[in-house]
């Protein structure tokens, strides 16, 4: 059962009682909601897919909508909910971003209303196989061994490049990427052991601006079988041969 938790806090300004959404009971309750929901800060969220789970990287002022069970946590119907999340999406609220899986909700102007502080704030403020509402806000420290099984913890410098590589997607397409953390993790850390993090990360930009790339797909199975081509094309750029000779 999804629940909001009463960790942490959130900003709210007294103009918004003069507000359009303040004046409607409903809509100010789905907005509130909104607000206490989306992250604080960045963070890769779990969703569960047609495949089993994938995680999504989701930034600070976002969060991941399923509409039945924000319906359940609302105590609204699913329809009511949708309704309520599109109007706030025409008032330049929220925008929404959906896919087959699941939506992700932008709180706009995240950063003017809550400001950058490291505080737990958070601010004011679809598709099919809708996945269950996940919230990470307040799941800022790690679990301490409880008795369960701990997950072996991903090598620093795979984690930068993933966070990096869902930044630098979200960037080119404007969609979340998704990952496979077991089957991708691996193929960034077999990369690791031939090149620097610098340099798989300067591959990547020219990955996603390559049009050959583009056709086959943006994954990061597609980027590892392009590598040896993207630095051969690295190595023939006029540019690139000057910048050697300077440094030589």
């Amino acid at each position: 059962m999804d629940t909001i938790h009463d960790e942490g806090w959130i900003k709210l300004h007294r103009k918004s009682i003069y507000s359009q959404v303040f004046q409607n009971d409903g809509l100010w309750k789905v907005w509130t909601w909104c607000l206490m929901k989306a992250n604080h800060e960045d963070n890769w969220v779990p969703i569960k897919t047609g495949r089993g789970t994938a995680e999504v990287f989701v930034k600070r002022g976002q969060f991941i909508f399923g509409r039945k069970t924000a319906a359940k946590a609302l105590k609204m119907k699913p329809r009511t909910v949708h309704k309520r999340m599109l109007k706030l999406e025409n008032m330049r609220n929220c925008a929404l971003k959906s896919d087959t899986h699941y939506t992700v909700v932008t709180i706009l102007n995240y950063e003017l209303y809550q400001g950058s502080g490291k505080a737990e704030g958070t601010t004011q403020g679809t598709g099919k196989g809708q996945p269950r509402d996940t919230n990470k806000n307040d799941k800022n420290e790690k679990k301490l061994n409880n008795g369960r099984s701990q997950k072996k913890e991903t090598d620093p410098k795979v984690k930068e490049f993933l966070k990096y590589w869902g930044e630098t997607f979200l960037q080119e397409t404007n969609q979340p990427y998704v990952f496979s953390f077991g089957k991708e993790g691996k193929l960034i850390k077999d990369l690791l052991q031939v090149h620097s993090l610098e340099a798989i990360q300067e591959m990547t930009r020219a990955f996603f601006k390559d049009e050959q790339c583009k056709r086959r797909g943006l994954t990061i199975g597609i980027f590892k079988t392009e590598v040896n081509r993207l630095i051969g094309l690295k190595a023939a750029d006029p540019l690139e041969q000057a910048k050697r000779e300077i440094r030589g």
